[in-house]
């Protein structure tokens, strides 16, 4: 985990062009306003309220779908040591989590909101120069996703994801490719980008990732994987030693429970895990962080 917090991200990807969504930073906020956000955003508003501190710091507090008025009392409630991000609320259609190589962008693309759980499979789109490579293990099949609106709040519903929306990475990545590069340059490594498709904005990015596979995780020839010892379908479940399969589902509001099956793990010396769900998932970022081997149960 680096040091760049969610400022400093939004700053880099504004530096380069990449902020899609208008966003305002509120660092340290004292006394946010309702009529400073009605300025910026207008009277009838719908917003999202992210926090940041000022290093990496994932699974800190977030508002959804607030008017102006609920949005600048929220704020206010703050912390002192958290920054608040404020942007236009519109409803996820799809997620993008995008690792940036040299000379290689890998999307994985799953329906729905992607942090609101980590066990669909997803579409993976490997870009190389004009080369394009597909894994689509699902595709055409429906998976239960997690969506978000005003209405209903949070809500499941067969999704699947589509070929137009394949091809609206692909075109995002590759008309910004030049912009990605400049930023891998600035900051010295590959990276993951978060992004969300909405209908008024399209593909948004929302998040830099400081942690990304190795790049022969994309590229290198690999053989099926070999029988995990056992498959976990719950994160209480006793962990056996050897390689396993992870077929669970942890939310982003989940931290405590994934940090606990995280430190389990660990004690049970697990070098190397499974998934079915992406290599670019919040549960894969974290078992990474935490020195486990992390590998598709696809092959």
């Amino acid at each position: 985990m680096n040091d760049m917090g969610k400022f400093e991200a939004i700053t880099a990807l504004e530096n380069h062009g990449l902020l899609c969504m208008p966003v305002s930073v509120f660092r340290h906020p004292a006394s946010v306003t309702s009529r400073q956000l009605r300025d910026q955003f207008g009277r009838d508003a719908h917003l999202v309220v992210r926090t940041g501190a000022d290093s990496e710091e994932r699974n800190l507090l977030r508002l959804v779908g607030a008017t102006v008025e609920a949005a600048a009392e929220w704020i206010n409630e703050l912390p002192p040591s958290l920054s608040a991000l404020v942007q236009p609320y519109d409803q996820v259609l799809f997620s993008v989590e995008l690792a940036v190589y040299d000379g290689l962008e890998a999307a994985e693309i799953i329906p729905g909101i992607w942090e609101l759980d980590n066990q669909l499979t997803p579409i993976v789109v490997g870009i190389q120069g004009d080369r394009v490579g597909l894994t689509a293990l699902n595709f055409g099949t429906a998976q239960t996703a997690r969506f978000h609106d005003l209405v209903r709040g949070h809500y499941e519903s067969p999704a699947q994801v589509d070929d137009w929306q394949v091809a609206t990475v692909m075109e995002w990545v590759r008309g910004r490719r030049r912009d990605l590069a400049a930023l891998r340059r600035d900051l010295g490594h590959s990276f993951g980008l978060k992004l969300h498709y909405s209908t008024r904005f399209g593909l948004s990015p929302q998040n830099l990732r400081s942690t990304v596979p190795h790049r022969e995780t994309w590229t290198g020839n690999q053989s099926s994987p070999r029988p995990a010892v056992a498959v976990l379908t719950s994160t209480n479940e006793p962990i056996p030693s050897g390689p396993l399969l992870l077929d669970v589902s942890l939310a982003r509001e989940q931290h405590a429970q994934l940090t606990g099956f995280l430190s389990r793990l660990r004690k049970a010396g697990t070098s190397e895990v499974y998934l079915r769900s992406g290599l670019l998932s919040h549960l894969a970022i974290n078992l990474r962080e935490a020195g486990i081997t992390v590998r598709s149960a696809h092959g």
